[in-house]
């Protein structure tokens, strides 16, 4: 119907623009109080810049036609790209690390269309000091939003509480590379929600569709699973276990 939003779109009443901005307002001072500083991206971005270094699917962004454009445009589908894009150009003089912070709409294909995020990026440092500053950054926006994790106190109300699932890029790109390219979204995604009929029905020699089983099952605690990782017949994922083995708790 013409008087409703599009698919995968929404409006935010009073009362959830209220609690929208109080959120934004307790994260924003967490994330000024760790010295990262507020910037705002271009909603629309050359699809080229979105996609480069392929982290970004050219088919799960919105494009935008603009006949007077050189190239093609796109709404942004994260602010990642947005964001690299700045601090490449504009900001390429400051110095580093750069910490930048933002609340802004992200746009996908999908169910939901148009999302509402914030995120911090620390540019400039690729030592484990700055996913352990991310890590902690992170739970102190928990602490001042009122969540805990649900581990932490069984008694606190279940709204009250929250999982913190955390992935490794490298680890998960080396455990995908024996996978046929064009399976690969197909195998993480079966994987990542726990979907084993969709994996045993792809089209995988027995010895990868035994792999991907494995990778499936592979729950727990962080230095058992990293152990059983070790022992599968991955060379090109090695590197990247032994350093996810050595950050993980003991």
């Amino acid at each position: 119907m013409v008087y409703q939003p599009p698919t995968g779109a929404r409006d935010l009443l009073p009362l959830e623009v209220n609690q929208q901005r109080w959120i934004e307002a307790r994260l924003q001072r967490v994330f000024q109080r760790w010295g990262y500083r507020q910037i705002i991206t271009s909603t629309l971005e050359r699809l080229e810049a979105l996609t480069a270094g392929g982290a970004v699917d050219p088919a799960t962004v919105l494009q935008v036609q603009a006949a007077e454009e050189e190239s093609d445009l796109g709404l942004r589908p994260e602010l990642t790209a947005s964001i690299a894009r700045a601090a490449a150009t504009r900001l390429a003089q400051t110095p580093r690390p750069l910490r930048l912070f933002y609340l802004a709409n992200v746009f996908r294909k999908g169910r939901r269309q148009e999302i509402y995020q914030a995120g911090v990026e620390l540019l400039g440092t690729g030592t484990m000091l700055a996913d352990a500053e991310t890590l902690l950054l992170l739970c102190d926006c928990l602490s001042h939003l009122g969540l805990a994790p649900v581990d932490e106190n069984p008694s606190t109300d279940p709204a009250m509480t929250c999982s913190l699932v955390v992935g490794e890029a490298a680890l998960t790109r080396s455990l995908l590379e024996p996978f046929p390219e064009k399976l690969r979204s197909q195998v993480l995604q079966a994987i990542a929600q726990l979907d084993r009929v969709t994996l045993e029905s792809l089209d995988l020699d027995p010895a990868l569709k035994t792999t991907a089983l494995t990778l499936l099952d592979l729950r727990g605690n962080p230095t058992d699973v990293l152990a059983r990782l070790k022992q599968l017949p991955i060379t090109e994922a090695q590197a990247a276990i032994a350093g996810a083995y050595r950050a993980s708790p003991t």
